[in-house]
Order: C-alpha cells, then sequence, then structure tokens
C-alpha cells in the first residue's frame, strides 16, 4: 500500500486532483445506493416479521374453539383448513404444541432437521426466525387465552428473496454504472477547472528556462477570476523580467566596456613604468656606451624591461586563458627595482634607502610581485616631498615569510587610498593601488599600513612561500 501511495504522490497534481475527485464521486454515488439499499432491506425484513405476527393472528383465531373444544381432530382439521386460506402467504408447516412442547397438531410438510420450530430449541414464547439463505422464516408465539397453548407456523418467503436479490443485482449494476460516469464526470470537470494553473505552472517552467512569453490565448482564464487574476499577474511578471533582461543586457554591455577601459589603462599604466627605465638605460648607453660595464647594465635594464612588459602581456592574456608558469622572485628583480626607480627619484629630489637582505630565489611569482611593490615605490616617491627619503627594506622572516616595507615622509595616505588598501574601496581610486591589492590577492598575501597625517606612511607586505606553484 505504502509504495503504491508513494507512486501516487509522485504523480503530476493536474493528474492526481482529478483521480481524487472521481474516487470521490464514484464512492459517494455507489455509498449512498448501498446504503439505501440496506436500510430498504432491513425495513423489508421489519414488514416480513410483521406479517408472521399478522398471520399468527389469524391463525390463533381459527386454532384457539379447536383447543376449546378439546378434541384433537378438530384441532388437526382447524390447521388444515388454515393451510393455503391466507393471500399472499405460502405455509410450509403449521404447529400447536403445550408449552411443554408436547405435540398438539400439525400440518404441512414434514419437520426440517435442519430448521426446527423454535419451541423444540428451547424458545417457548413470541419468536421470529429466518432459516439459511433467508427464503424461510418460522413465526412462533404463545396463546394466553388457550391455556398457554404455542402456535409456530414456517412462511416460504423465498419468491420474495429472489425478487429482492434480483433488485439488490440490478440498483448495484446501475448505481457502479451511475458512479462510473459521476467519477468520469468530476474527473473531466476538475482537469479543465485545473487547465489554467496547469498552463500558469508551464509559463513557470519555460520562465524558468528563459522564455519570457505571456500565456496563449487559447490557454487564458476568464478574465475577473481567480486563475484570470492569476494569469494578469503572470503576463504582468514576464514583462518584468523581459524588461529585466534587457536592462540586463545593456548593464552588462557597458559593464564590459568599462571592464576594458580599465584594462587598457591598467596595462597602459603598467607599461609605462618600465618604459621609463628602459629610457633612461638607453639615455646611459648613449652616453657611456664606450664603458662596456655600464653598456652590458643598461642592455640588461633594457633586457628585464621588455621581460616585464612581456610579462604584464601575459598575465593579461592569462586572465582570459589560464593562469600561466609564474618564475621565483629574484634578488636581481628587486635591483630591478631601485634601477626603475631612480630616474623618478632623481627627478622629484627624492633620495632612496635600499635595504635588500635576499640572497636566494624566493618561491612566489617575480612579476607580481615587482608590480605590485613598483606600483607602491612609485607612490610613495611621488608622496614624499623633495628632500624627503624613501626606504626600502626586504628580508626572510624566521617563518619563510617573505617581509617588504615601504616608508615615505609624505603626508598621509588620504582616506580613499587608504580604504582602497585596507580591502574597502571599489575601483576608480587609482590604478596603482588597485594593481598592488589585485596581486596580494593572487599571491595570498597580506598588507598592513600605518599612516599618519603629516608623518609619512609604512607599508609592510608578508609573503608566503608557493613552490608548489612556481618554475625554477
Amino acid at each position: 500500500m505504502r509504495p503504491f501511495l508513494r507512486r501516487f504522490a509522485d504523480l503530476p497534481l493536474a493528474t492526481r486532483l482529478p483521480l481524487i475527485a472521481g474516487a470521490c464521486a464514484f464512492l459517494a454515488a455507489v455509498l449512498t445506493t448501498q446504503v439505501a439499499v440496506r436500510a430498504l432491506s432491513a425495513d423489508a425484513e421489519r414488514q416480513a416479521a410483521r406479517l408472521g405476527q399478522v398471520y399468527l393472528d389469524g391463525l390463533a383465531a381459527a386454532v384457539v374453539p379447536a383447543l376449546a373444544e378439546g378434541g384433537e381432530q378438530a384441532l388437526a382439521a382447524a390447521l388444515g383448513r388454515a393451510l393455503g386460506f391466507q393471500q399472499g402467504v405460502r405455509e410450509r408447516r403449521l404447529v400447536v404444541a403445550r408449552p411443554d412442547g408436547t405435540l398438539l397438531a400439525e400440518a404441512g410438510l414434514p419437520e426440517d432437521p435442519a430448521f426446527p420450530v423454535p419451541l423444540s430449541r428451547g424458545i417457548p414464547g413470541e419468536a421470529w426466525l429466518r432459516g439459511a439463505g433467508g427464503g424461510t422464516a418460522w413465526a412462533q408465539r404463545a396463546l394466553p387465552e388457550a391455556g398457554g397453548a404455542v402456535i409456530a407456523a414456517k412462511l416460504d418467503f423465498s419468491a420474495a428473496v429472489e425478487r429482492r436479490r434480483r433488485l439488490e443485482l440490478g440498483l448495484l449494476g446501475l448505481d457502479l454504472l451511475l458512479g462510473g460516469l459521476a467519477a468520469l464526470l468530476a474527473g473531466l470537470l476538475t482537469r479543465r477547472a485545473l487547465r489554467p494553473f496547469v498552463a500558469l505552472a508551464g509559463g513557470l517552467d519555460r520562465a524558468g528556462a528563459g522564455d519570457f512569453a505571456p500565456l496563449p490565448a487559447a490557454l487564458r482564464p476568464a478574465p475577473r477570476t481567480e486563475a484570470g487574476r492569476l494569469a494578469e499577474a503572470f503576463d504582468l511578471m514576464t514583462a518584468r523580467l523581459t524588461e529585466r533582461e534587457r536592462l540586463a543586457a545593456r548593464l552588462a554591455e557597458q559593464e564590459q566596456a568599462a571592464v576594458l577601459g580599465r584594462l587598457a589603462a591598467t596595462v597602459a599604466h603598467e607599461v609605462r613604468n618600465p618604459l621609463a627605465g628602459m629610457l633612461t638605460a638607453i639615455d646611459t648607453a648613449r652616453r657611456f656606451g664606450a664603458d662596456a660595464e655600464a653598456r652590458a647594465e643598461a642592455l640588461g635594464l633594457v633586457e628585464r624591461g621588455l621581460r616585464q612588459i612581456e610579462g604584464v602581456v601575459q598575465a593579461t592574456l592569462a586572465m582570459h586563458r589560464g593562469e600561466a608558469a609564474a618564475r621565483p622572485l629574484a634578488p636581481r628583480d628587486l635591483d630591478d627595482l631601485r634601477l626603475l626607480l631612480a630616474p623618478e627619484a632623481r627627478r622629484r629630489g627624492v633620495a632612496l634607502d635600499w635595504d635588500m637582505a635576499l640572497d636566494e630565489p624566493f618561491p612566489t611569482d617575480a612579476l607580481a610581485v615587482r608590480q605590485a611593490l613598483l606600483n607602491l615605490l612609485l607612490n610613495a616617491v611621488a608622496a614624499s616631498p623633495a628632500g624627503g627619503r624613501v626606504r626600502f627594506a626586504a628580508r626572510i622572516e624566521q617563518g619563510g615569510e617573505l617581509l617588504v616595507e615601504v616608508v615615505d615622509e609624505g603626508a598621509g595616505l588620504p582616506p580613499e587610498a587608504r580604504a582602497r588598501l585596507d580591502g574597502g574601496a571599489t575601483a576608480g581610486q587609482g590604478l596603482g593601488l588597485g594593481v598592488v591589492m589585485a596581486q596580494l590577492g593572487r599571491l595570498d598575501g597580506r598588507i598592513a599600513v600605518d599612516s599618519v597625517a603629516g608623518g609619512g606612511t609604512a607599508i609592510a607586505i608578508r609573503l608566503p612561500p608557493r613552490s608548489q606553484e612556481i618554475e625554477a
């Protein structure tokens, strides 16, 4: 039973409700008729018992005078005359006996051992007993006016019982037919009533798949009904969703254009930084080209600047094509930062203090670290006044992390820049700081900012080793 109920519960509501409505209509029709048939049967049984008592009243009128005469022959003759006398009643056996069971007279068919007179069963007074199948019945009563003698009549109701059985079978067949028609009609009407809701459910499914079309006219329910109001609400919802999709598509295009603009500005910003150092190296090569050491240093700086530009391009492509393999941070990368920063520092009159205690490559993404630190250093030089100093320090801490510190003597970070480094601001507050935070996020780095208005800014960056992602 339970598996059937589970399978039934899994059926769609548009199938379950018509089935339930049809089943209820069928059961109501069948049970109502059967209850009425049972009530009629009980009433027929009461009428038969009443008929038995009426028959015994007539029989008593014939038997009492014969009992008063005291002759058995007169009593037997009276019973014989009573057989067949009543119209509409068929007697099978008539019995007159004393209260102790002594038989005084009898008439009709012989005694049936399977269905004897109630007196022989120990029932001395009034009785009404049905035989097997209900075709015969014993009616019995005492006659106080005849010294307590008992009369009993075995009556035949087989014809009436047969007619009633055929009537009940006919009613049952008609009941099943009408109940089936009622169930079919109830199911069809329920399904028709559910059709607008099924259409709404289908529309919601299509809307979930991205199709926001309104309900077809053929499936629209009548207006000003519950289903009609739901259909109007559905159409309003689909119209607003369609408008929202158009707005979302337009906003996506605008966002894409904005992202492309920021990307172009970031790439230009990152390419401009090494270009300044490369131009300085070219100027050095022109002036001191005859010096092999100066020429080699200038060419090395140009090569590393080009490598950094190449890395910027690769990093930009990696945003769309997946992460490229990174190389470890070498001591020369930090030396390059000083060379790249030196022209801007001289132009602004800012001195550089360089404390680099990195003796071997550190397992992290060198390009990302160079980009982040170069932006921080350029910002520090730009913030420091003429005659000020920018201090740079890098070392490996005892826990294996790389600690880099950049300290300037500027006026302190403005609130929007401080929020940018704390991770609480959005794009548009300086490309350099945006690059710093983006690269630190990629490297799982941590940043600490100590900035005092008029007292300069100290920024500390800690980077964990990432040897599993670095190609030596």
